[in-house]
C-alpha cells in the first residue's frame, strides 16, 4: 500500500481557529503547502514561513502542481469537506487512497444548516462550481430548499432562470465567508435579486410557484417522470404522458455511472423525452436530434421550463440534422437511446445499436404500420421485447364521460449485451 504522503486539510474562512490539532500538526510537519492563494491567506505568515507554497490554478488542474512533489512531505488545503464538492475525490484520482491522510473542518452546507434549521440529510446540497446552472436547477422541486456552492453573481443567473420556471417567487438566501470575519447574509426574492455578493457564498434557493404559473410546468410537480402533456409546447407530435412514462421506465433501466449516463432523444420533437429522462437523472446527458426547424423552438422553450437553456455547459444538446448523420457530433456513446421518430430512415437503428453502450437500453415506439413492419424485422435480428400501448382517456360526452382511445403505440425494448 502507498505510504501517506499527502495530508488534506479542510480549511474555513476562520482559518487557523478552525483546524483540529492533528491538521495542524500535518500542517507544521509538511515542507509543501499546496493550495489557491485565498486558502494561503487564510492562514498566519508564520505558520507557512518554512514552507514550499505552490498555488493550482483551479482545484481540478492541481495534478500538474502536485506530481512533481509526489512521495514528499505535502499539506493540500482544501475548503471545508474535501470530499463533498471538494479536491478529495481527485486526489484519490491521481494517486490512490493509500497517499491521503485527510483532515476534514465543517464544511459550507453544515454552516448553512446550522443558521437556517435545514436538516442536511434531506436537504439537496449542490455546486455551482464546474457545471451548468441547470444541472442544478433540475433538481428544485417545491416547497424544498436547496443549498448551491457558487460564485457571488450566481444570483443574478438564479433570478431569470427560476423565473423562466414559473418560480419568480422563490426565495434567495446568500450566506458569504460564514464564521470568517466578513460574514455576511442577503435575502431576497429570486426575481427581483439585483446584486453582486462576496465570491465565496453558498445560496439557499427555496422554490416557490409564481401567481400566475401554470400548475403542470416541471418544477411545480413532483411526480419522477411521466409529466402532463400541458408541461410542454408542441404541434402535437408528443409522446402522450402514458407512453412517456413507460418508455421512461425502460430508458432509465439503463446504467448510468452515479445515476448519469448519456441518452440519445432521436425524432426529439418536444424535447419531452429527454428533459423529463434528464429530471430523472440529473447527472447524466442528452443529445436531442430533431431536424425540423419549429419543433426544435418548442425543445429550447420546454429546456427553460426545466431550468436549462442559460449555460452553454448544459447537459441537454439539441442537433438539428438528420439521424443516423447526426449521431458522430453527440460526443458521447448513449447508455440510453429512444426513437420517437424517423425509424424508417437507412441505418438509423443500425447506428444507434452500434453505438448503445454493453448493457445499454434502446426503446423504439411505432404508431404507423410501416414502422411496425420495420420493428418487426428488426427484432429478427437482435430480439428484445414488443408490447403494445393501448391509451383511453375519459373526455366529457355531453353530461357523461366516454373514452376517447388515442393511437395504439408498438414499442420494442431491447438491451444490448
Amino acid at each position: 500500500m502507498t505510504r501517506p504522503w499527502l495530508s488534506v486539510i479542510g480549511l474555513g474562512p476562520e482559518g487557523e481557529a478552525g483546524l483540529t490539532a492533528g491538521a495542524l500538526a500535518a500542517l507544521q510537519e509538511a515542507q509543501h503547502v499546496v493550495c489557491a492563494e485565498r486558502h494561503g491567506s487564510l492562514l498566519p505568515a508564520a505558520l507557512l514561513a518554512d514552507k514550499s507554497i505552490h498555488h493550482w490554478p483551479a482545484w481540478h488542474k492541481a495534478e500538474a502542481v502536485l506530481r512533481p512533489l509526489e512521495g514528499q512531505s505535502v499539506a493540500v488545503l482544501g475548503t471545508g469537506e474535501p470530499f463533498h464538492f471538494g479536491v478529495g475525490t481527485s486526489l484519490v484520482r491521481w494517486f490512490g487512497v493509500g497517499a491521503l491522510r485527510v483532515f476534514p473542518a465543517s464544511s459550507a452546507f453544515d454552516r448553512a444548516c446550522a443558521r437556517l434549521g435545514l436538516s442536511q440529510q434531506t436537504t439537496p446540497c449542490l455546486s455551482a462550481y464546474g457545471r451548468s446552472l441547470g444541472a442544478v436547477l433540475l433538481q428544485a422541486r417545491l416547497g424544498q430548499t436547496m443549498l448551491v456552492l457558487g460564485d457571488g453573481e450566481l444570483g443574478l443567473k438564479l433570478g431569470p432562470a427560476l423565473t423562466a420556471m414559473g418560480l419568480g417567487a422563490s426565495g434567495l438566501t446568500a450566506l458569504s465567508q460564514m464564521d470568517g470575519p466578513n460574514e455576511s447574509r442577503l435575502d431576497a426574492c429570486a426575481r427581483d435579486w439585483t446584486q453582486g455578493v462576496d465570491p465565496i457564498t453558498t445560496w439557499a434557493i427555496t422554490p416557490e410557484s409564481d401567481a400566475d404559473a401554470n400548475p403542470e410546468w416541471p418544477a411545480l410537480r413532483h411526480e419522477p417522470f411521466g409529466l402532463p402533456d400541458g408541461a410542454f409546447r408542441h404541434d402535437g407530435k408528443l409522446t402522450k404522458r402514458e407512453v412517456r412514462a413507460v418508455s421512461l421506465s425502460a430508458l432509465l433501466s439503463a446504467p448510468g455511472e452515479g445515476l448519469g449516463g448519456g441518452l440519445w432523444d432521436i425524432g426529439a420533437g418536444s424535447g419531452a423525452i429527454g428533459l423529463e429522462w434528464l429530471r430523472a437523472r440529473p447527472q447524466g446527458r442528452v443529445f436531442a436530434i430533431e431536424p425540423h426547424g419549429e419543433r426544435r423552438g418548442f425543445m429550447e422553450k420546454n429546456a427553460r421550463r426545466f431550468g436549462l437553456g442559460h449555460d452553454d455547459r448544459d447537459p441537454f444538446t439539441i442537433s438539428g440534422a438528420h439521424a443516423p448523420d447526426a449521431f458522430e457530433a453527440a460526443g458521447f456513446s448513449p447508455d440510453a437511446v429512444f426513437v420517437g421518430g424517423g425509424l424508417s430512415r437507412d441505418g438509423l437503428l443500425d447506428g444507434a445499436w452500434q453505438a448503445l453502450n454493453s448493457g445499454g437500453v434502446l426503446v423504439a415506439n411505432a404508431v404507423t404500420l410501416e414502422g411496425q413492419a420495420l420493428l418487426s424485422t428488426w427484432r429478427e435480428r437482435v430480439h428484445g421485447d414488443f408490447t403494445t400501448l393501448s391509451i383511453s382517456r375519459g373526455e366529457a360526452v355531453g353530461r357523461f364521460t366516454g373514452l376517447r382511445p388515442l393511437m395504439p403505440v408498438l414499442q420494442w425494448v431491447g438491451r444490448k449485451p
